[in-house]
């Protein structure tokens, strides 16, 4: 029988190819970060669909419905800021600070759930803010550096975190075979949404549709398919393990992200632009190791 520690370690993996890809699609296929979320919602309709007819039709009630599209839509919005960072970002950055989500889930369990924050846990939200801000601090500025990449990060993981702390109202009561169509559903409304509310993104994805090959559209439909399937991953993980655990064992994020940085830049340094020296690559994984004991002592 597969340990629940293989599919606690694959699912982060999984999460950092999806990264990485929609890397290679800003830097190739898609001129303008912009449209991008309007992709993702089109590819999330039709994956959600197709994994609804597989698996039989599932129902939810009327209840869990609105509470796993509202996830959905929440991860659209978030999308939208993600992508603007990935634009311009090293890939492997994006990772280290995708790691401040634990602190907004902590907030909001503290404010929404009652939950207790407790002393090791501040301590942990410290660490974490420290590697994030770290990441983005310019060459020899020791000053607290607040750049838009990691302002806009943190938007991104405020509604990230915000669709898991509403999505674990939902999982608890329902398999992830039966809410993954609804969430991807969601992520549909939610790009509905900013395709009509936001004249830039309109436009953005008018323009680029003009262009677009057949091979971004079947990258997309792809790396719609690794994002479900690191859901899935973790989802059975938290299914068989400890969710303190599991939690810990996904923030490994941060070192796949600077081995497969180290490796894409060495074999496609013009389409990953990873900062691989050798100071740089330290400074990497010491920022990286302080957020996985921040997270450490969150979980």
């Amino acid at each position: 029988m597969i340990s629940w520690l293989f599919f606690a370690l694959l699912a982060p993996a999984v999460v950092s190819i999806v990264i990485f890809i929609d890397k290679y699609l800003l830097e190739k296929e898609v001129k303008d970060y912009r449209g991008m979320p309007i992709y993702g919602a089109i590819m999330s309709f039709i994956f959600g669909t197709l994994f609804w007819i597989a698996y039989g039709f599932p129902t939810l009630t009327l209840k869990d419905t609105l509470l796993v599209m509202l996830t959905g839509m929440l991860s659209t919005f978030g999308s939208a800021a993600y992508f603007k960072v990935i634009a311009s970002e090293e890939a492997s950055k994006v990772i280290i600070l995708l790691q401040t989500i634990p602190l907004f889930v902590l907030i909001l369990s503290a404010l929404f759930l009652k939950e207790i924050i407790t002393l090791p846990q501040l301590l942990g939200f410290s660490l974490i803010l420290i590697g994030a801000v770290g990441v983005t601090a310019k060459k020899n500025d020791f000053t607290l550096h607040l750049s838009s990449a990691f302002l806009f990060m943190l938007l991104a993981n405020f509604f990230w975190a915000s669709s898991n702390v509403l999505f674990k109202f939902v999982i608890d009561a329902n398999s992830f075979i039966k809410v993954v169509s609804y969430e991807s559903w969601g992520i549909a409304v939610g790009g509905v949404l900013l395709y009509g509310l936001f004249p830039s993104i309109r436009n953005s994805f008018g323009q680029t549709n003009k262009s677009i090959s057949k091979k971004a559209l079947a990258i997309l439909f792809l790396n719609e398919g690794f994002y479900v399937l690191s859901r899935l991953l973790t989802f059975l993980a938290l299914s068989m393990g400890s969710v303190a655990l599991v939690s810990v064992l996904g923030s490994t994020t941060v070192f796949f992200g600077i081995i497969y940085g180290w490796f894409l830049m060495m074999i496609a340094p013009k389409i990953f632009k990873e900062n691989i020296t050798k100071k740089e690559v330290i400074k990497k994984i010491l920022l990286a190791s302080i957020v996985f004991c921040g997270i450490v002592l969150i979980s």
